[in-house]
């Protein structure tokens, strides 16, 4: 796994993924890439959720490719894959090729949804992610709700939550309320409090809300 943890790491991997430091400070939301590159130069710590963000990028583009140098072992011959049974060795090569794909093709698509650029109008604000179990549990130390007040995605929220929770198999937003759904994830706009020389921040009114289920292995 790449860690993404020192300004040379933030560094090579905005490198990595041909990105500007304006273009990174669209993607994690902040005002411009001068900030990306006090986080790069060391002058200021890089915020846990941006850490997040181009970690679960960096392991997707990893995975990317190991997949494409199995891919081409397979399709060249250099590699074979099946079982043996008392009937002879089954190839399982072509089936293998098939599932490689369809798997890379999920993280191709992964990639792009961290890595696309906010539209250009009011949809790029700062909002409140609200993670619940659509059946409480009720049943300490299991946790029921989780919250992260940033500017994200849906999907790197889901990431994010993952990654720190312990939804080890992974999180995605589901495409309908079927009986696999067991999160329900709340998009909330946030209200900013002044209090003193600080803000303070809190969730506000309902924008969206998800299906949740967890990732299938």
């Amino acid at each position: 796994m790449t860690l993404i943890r020192t300004p040379e790491a933030l560094r090579e991997a905005r490198t990595t993924l041909g990105l500007t430091a304006d273009a990174l400070a669209r993607i994690v939301r902040v005002e411009d890439g001068r900030t990306v590159r006090r986080w790069e130069a060391g002058e200021r710590e890089i915020p846990g959720p941006v850490i997040v963000i181009l970690e679960t990028t960096m392991g997707y583009l990893d995975s990317i490719k190991q997949i494409d140098q199995q891919l081409e072992m397979l399709r060249s011959g250099k590699m074979t894959s099946g079982e043996t049974t008392p009937a002879g060795r089954i190839d399982q090569t072509a089936a293998d090729i098939e599932r490689l794909t369809a798997s890379r093709k999920s993280l191709v698509e992964a990639l792009e949804i961290l890595t696309r650029q906010p539209a250009d109008d009011s949809s790029d604000r700062v909002h409140w992610y609200t993670l619940q179990r659509t059946t409480p549990l009720f049943s300490p130390p299991q946790k029921d709700e989780w919250t992260i007040p940033c500017e994200l995605s849906p999907e790197a929220a889901l990431a994010y939550f993952a990654k720190h929770e312990g939804f080890g198999e992974g999180l995605e937003i589901a495409d309908d309320d079927g009986p696999l759904t067991e999160f329900v994830l709340k998009k909330r706009e946030v209200v900013r409090r002044q209090v003193g020389a600080s803000q303070r921040l809190s969730a506000g009114q309902l924008v969206e809300t998800y299906a949740v289920r967890r990732r299938s292995r």
